[in-house]
């Protein structure tokens, strides 16, 4: 594939490599061809990872690398992404850089909308935490008054040698899906409407089928986009044909349900290939309409899709013809024949209309067992598809002018609302906060960069593609590939393993297993599995084709309990987990690894090989996006590739697919939970009894006591963690407090629906008031949180709406319930060099995952500019007993160790400076070590009360139909450009999170969703079109550096507030239908379950029908 030919035969590191299945966008490149026919030059976004290189043929392709670098000159685009803060870990950044200049390359000066479109469906922008800044970017796009203009100098030249003409085809069988669709739309306003019908389905298909990527690439005629194709095609048999070119001669077939379903006289013969294929015009009494219903808006597989056709006899509304087929029901496309034969004769009314969904029920029956789940849904959407494309056809009745008669009655309201498209409308986000104290005190020097909205440090090479991740970093000589080979069974004991077939394939030098450890073999979990596997994706050993004799045991993966809620849900981590361990001399070993805490990957790899921790040297400079993920996993990979390192001799090279990533690393805690409340009539609860249980997988990993996390803003629970034969679960943005803040929110919503009161008001009786004591005693002031309460629920006119909104409160603990993560010395925490010329050295235990750690670590207190200092790598040769970058504390442990150090150094420089007022920065110059850093009390033993956190973080989110306003008590903080960009990706994951994704596990334990394309995270399109934070002005913290406050996971609860206001719509639809108000959702709230809690006519038929078989 192109993305390997950049790496490894042109030494190209730019383009990054993420899914390797086209879904992430990180390895978009340019593609451009000559077009004959329009004689124009036409640039295109490809997925590299799935582009063959056979298929460049008379193509041109640019990189990242041609757009613009550091050296030379970056392009405007990089530019303006960098300084409008669109990125943060940047790994798909240079991917997001390629779809944008593309798009200019075809539109000077395109529309929102078109720029939308470039980014949309892709994860590259999203999986880091600036969603508004990656669309916002527009503002400068073809704005010279901020930017310079773009110089066409500076343009990538198609080579002319390459401007050939080629074959015409009439629809041909490579025409891409991009292409179709331009040259649909310039059909269309060139024809008569009557004429289009069959265009317009096919262009409303394309809006949301793959991102532009992907329909840039994928052909008309292929095996997955053939069911688009006749899903929106006119099923006319007489005129919609495909064209053959076989050996002997020409032929055409019908393009029709027989075709699709691969009947043997309708089908490809063999060495046939597929030429063109001619699409006809509709005519006046024809209707023809597309559908398809999918997990997320754009870039999603059809959960079912459909294609309609109907002709009536003229100038009434008798079926001439119809026809109805259906994708994603079966292994095929399947038509309703049977059905529509039935139909034929009928008129167009409601009696058609019921007599239609019953014969389609029976006719596409779909068995409770069937592949894909979701049964009753699909079959909810089979009657659904219909009821829409029988209003369309009505409404396009009595928009036809018929001679003196009226076909059918005018459309209610009610059912024309039923006819419109949801269509995103442009995001617009507006962003306020208080500049730093110091900022309003006269003096303040300029290069003081505490408070002000300074770029990422990083921000330009993200954008050029020259930030080096792991997986940038070429090989050595010797240097060997590791490959691991997993359990395939839920529980089992490991009778032998023989590698003997492994050693016979060319290539393969060795078999590492447990029996090559030196040393530990991991602690809780294993990194080379011994005598039992405990759940599927287990490592066994490493390298490929061996043969593993297994003896089954009982497995368990569910917890038998009856429940209110149930998270099941994956964590988005875009770089892959990578590692490369170089072995040295004197048994010192390099470890290059993309991890949150490179003290603890140093332990695990010493303890492996038996060795002391001064022979261990661990290298990071920036991680591709972790989340929490890349914690405890990559330690057990580190001491797998080290094993390896050290019995060959060679440096290894390990790297996950993306689907073994998903397989291996786990995903957030299941989470199960039931209550018991007593309240009074107004709404305030006076005794709780919760039982809630977390499914940690089959070993501990990474989980905190439920009980810290679950009372949110008003209640107390007890928790519990379960053992189960599923991968061991992991931490994620938020640790547990997303699962158990939902399930306190559902029980607050429970409690307003029994007694008939607003949300809010129930919130509020039931909320913290000024200084108050946790559950575990510990004492905190509230004040912030009603602060961000009442301002947010001024914001949006709460009061004004009547449904399809929720406000959320948050009342966040920061960091760790255990005081050693957060007591550090500055002489084991940093290290800050400065040289004779005057420039700074600054190294530190935090790692850059994209948060601006780095950034924020350019202190006011030696007093000197910005680009004075530089960061390098995190490194234990450098700094010792580094502590996790995560839970929010990243930047207050290593900012204030590096602050205490620079205050040391400028100790000594003061009577220098004093003696030489005038003196230089570079003539003041010194050097020294110090320590200290952040302290409190911990919980006693004995009751485990106390003070368990050094602080809370308050937020509150309001979410409605058209936006989300978000209030958040940050304090000063130190970079808001920075900390807004964390607000803004947490709650959009978090949106994710509550809405979108979903895990599923065969009845065997072993998973089904291992990508991006059958587990969706959020896109451009799912932020909300009115996006607006406020920090909280006015408040302080007194513990934290600079009186700031840790931002990156508190925010990632306020999600939740989308979850509540689509419950809040779903029971006003049932209250409209009188139907029961006590229902409680399931999370993730996806589109199967909002459709099944609204409880429709439809619904309500597929379980009257399915009864009854």
């Amino acid at each position: 594939m192109l993305k390997f030919f950049f790496f490894n035969a042109v030494h190209l590191s730019g383009t990054k490599y993420g899914c390797g299945v086209g879904g992430c966008g990180a390895c978009t490149v340019m593609i451009s061809t000559y077009d004959p026919v329009t004689k124009q030059i036409q640039h295109r976004p490809a997925n590299s990872c799935l582009f063959p290189i056979c298929s460049l043929h008379g193509a041109a392709v640019t990189t990242v690398e041609e757009v613009g670098s550091i050296k030379p000159r970056i392009h405007t685009i990089q530019e303006r992404l960098a300084k409008c803060n669109g990125s943060q870990c940047g790994f798909c950044t240079p991917g997001k850089v390629m779809s944008i200049y593309a798009l200019l390359r075809n539109h000077a000066e395109p529309s929102m909308e078109k720029i939308i479109a470039a980014l949309d469906g892709r994860f590259q922008t999203v999986n880091c935490k600036k969603y508004n800044k990656g669309i916002n970017i527009h503002s400068g796009l073809c704005n010279t008054e901020e930017f310079p203009p773009v110089d066409p100098t500076q343009e990538f030249i198609f080579p002319p040698e390459l401007i050939v003409g080629l074959i015409d085809f009439l629809i041909g069988a490579a025409c891409c899906l991009a292409q179709l669709r331009d040259i649909l739309m310039k059909a269309v306003p060139k024809l008569a409407e009557e004429k289009t019908k069959i265009y317009q389905a096919f262009l409303q298909h394309l809006r949301t089928l793959a991102g532009e990527q992907m329909r840039s690439m994928a052909v008309c005629i292929q095996h997955r986009n053939i069911e688009m194709f006749l899903s929106c095609s006119t099923f006319d048999y007489r005129l919609n044909r495909l064209q053959f070119s076989p050996t002997d001669g020409k032929r055409q077939i019908l393009l029709n349900d027989q075709f699709l379903a691969g009947c043997e006289h309708a089908d490809l013969k063999a060495k046939e290939v597929i030429v063109s294929v001619l699409i006809p015009y509709s005519m006046k009494d024809d209707f023809i309409s597309a559908f398809r219903q999918a997990e997320s808006q754009k870039n999603a597989l059809s959960i079912v899709n459909s294609g309609m056709r109907i002709l009536f006899s003229p100038g009434t509304d008798t079926i001439v013809d119809l026809s109805i087929l259906y994708g994603g029901i079966g292994s095929t496309i399947l038509s309703a024949r049977k059905s529509c034969e039935k139909l034929i004769g009928r008129q167009w009314n409601d009696q058609m209309l019921n007599e239609a969904c019953r014969l389609v029920l029976e006719e596409i029956f779909l068995p409770p067992s069937a592949l894909g789940r979701k049964v009753e849904y699909r079959r909810t959407l089979l009657v659904s598809f219909l009821f829409r494309f029988y209003l369309e056809v009505l409404h396009g009745l009595n928009q036809m002018v018929r001679t003196g008669q009226e076909l059918c009655a005018e459309l209610s309201q009610e059912k024309m609302s039923a006819l419109g498209m949801l269509q995103s409308g442009i995001a617009q986000g507006v962003q306020i906060y208080q500049l730093s104290q110091t900022i309003h005190t006269p003096g303040q020097p300029p290069q003081d960069p505490v408070g002000r909205p300074i770029m990422h440090q990083s921000g330009i090479k993200h954008t050029t593609g020259e930030e080096v991740y792991i997986d940038d970093i070429r090989p050595v000589d010797g240097e060997l590939s590791l490959a691991l080979v997993t359990n395939i069974k839920a529980h089992t004991k490991i009778m032998s393993i023989n590698a003997s077939e492994a050693l016979q394939v060319p290539g393969v030098v060795d078999v590492v297993t447990a029996r090559d450890v030196p040393g530990e073999n991991g602690k809780d979990e294993q990194a080379y599995a011994e005598d039992k596997v405990v759940c599927v994706g287990q490592i066994i050993c490493a390298v490929v084709a061996v043969k593993i004799v297994y003896e089954d045991l009982e497995p368990i993966l569910t917890i038998e309990v009856t429940i209110c809620l149930l998270f099941n849900n994956r964590f988005r981590i875009l770089e892959l987990e990578y590692l490369l361990d170089h072995r040295r001399e004197d048994k010192e070993m390099d470890v290059y690894v993309s991890t949150q805490h490179a003290t603890d990957v140093q332990e695990f790899v010493a303890s492996a090989l038996n060795l002391q921790y001064n022979k261990i040297m661990c290298h990071m400079k920036c991680v591709g996006g972790a989340f929490g993920g890349k914690i405890t996993k990559p330690l057990l990979f580190a001491v797998i590739a080290a094993v390896a390192a050290n019995k060959t001799g060679h440096a290894v090279c390990f790297a996950l697919e993306r689907n073994m990533d998903m397989l291996i690393t786990g995903r957030w805690h299941p989470f199960f939970g039931k209550y018991k409340v007593g309240f009074m009539n107004d709404g305030r609860i006076r005794a709780a009894d919760f039982q809630c249980y977390i499914n940690g997988g089959c070993t501990k990993d990474e989980f905190e006591s439920v009980i810290l996390d679950i009372e949110n803003s008003y209640l107390k629970v007890q928790g519990h963690a379960c053992k189960t034969n599923l991968p061991s679960n992991t931490a994620f943005r938020g640790f547990e407090f997303p699962q158990a803040g939902l399930f306190v929110e559902t029980c607050i919503v429970a409690v307003a629906t029994q007694t008939d009161l607003p949300h809010e008001k129930v919130r509020e009786i039931n909320m913290y008031k000024r200084v108050n004591l946790t559950s575990f005693k510990e004492k905190f002031d509230a004040e912030n949180l009603w602060k961000c309460w009442e301002e947010c629920l001024d914001k949006p006119d709460y009061y004004s709406k009547k449904k399809g909104i929720a406000i959320i409160p948050m009342k966040f603990s920061v960091g760790f319930n255990a005081t050693y993560f957060h007591q550090v010395t500055s002489s084991n925490q940093s290290l800050v060099h400065i040289y004779i010329d005057g420039s700074v050295l600054v190294t530190h235990g935090g790692i850059e995952l994209g948060q601006g750690i780095h950034t924020k670590m350019s202190h006011r207190e030696l007093k000197i500019p910005l680009s004075y200092i530089h960061l390098c790598e995190t490194s234990t040769t450098t700094v010792t007993s580094g502590k996790y970058t995560a839970g929010s504390t990243g930047t207050e442990i290593n900012a204030r160790a590096v602050q205490d150090v620079c205050q040391i150094l400028w100790k000594h420089l003061d009577p220098i400076q004093r003696d030489n007022p005038n003196g230089k920065w570079e003539d003041w110059v010194n050097l020294s070590l110090c320590f200290l850093l952040l302290n409190y009390d911990k919980p006693t033993s004995d009751t485990e009360k106390g003070h368990a956190f050094p602080y809370f973080r308050f937020g509150v989110s309001c979410s409605e139909n058209i936006g989300t306003d978000i209030v958040m008590d940050a304090c000063f903080t130190i970079n808001p450009a920075i900390d807004i960009g964390q607000i803004e990706g947490a709650f959009i994951q978090g949106v994710g999170l509550y809405t979108l994704e979903e895990i599923f596990f065969s009845p065997e334990g072993e998973q089904l969703t291992l990508g991006p394309d059958t587990y969706k995270i959020p896109a451009i399109c799912d932020i909300p079109e009115q996006f607006c934070v406020y920090l909280l002005p006015n408040s302080c913290n007194s513990i934290a550096i600079y009186s700031s406050k840790g931002v990156g996971e508190a925010r990632f609860f306020l999600g939740s507030s989308v979850f509540f206001a689509i419950q809040d719509a779903v029971a006003a639809a049932r209250k409209e239908r009188g139907l029961p108000m006590d229902f409680t959702p399931n999370s993730p709230l996806t589109v199967e379950r909002i459709c099944m809690a609204c409880d429709d006519v439809f619904t309500e038929m597929v379980r009257l029908f399915s009864s009854l078989l």
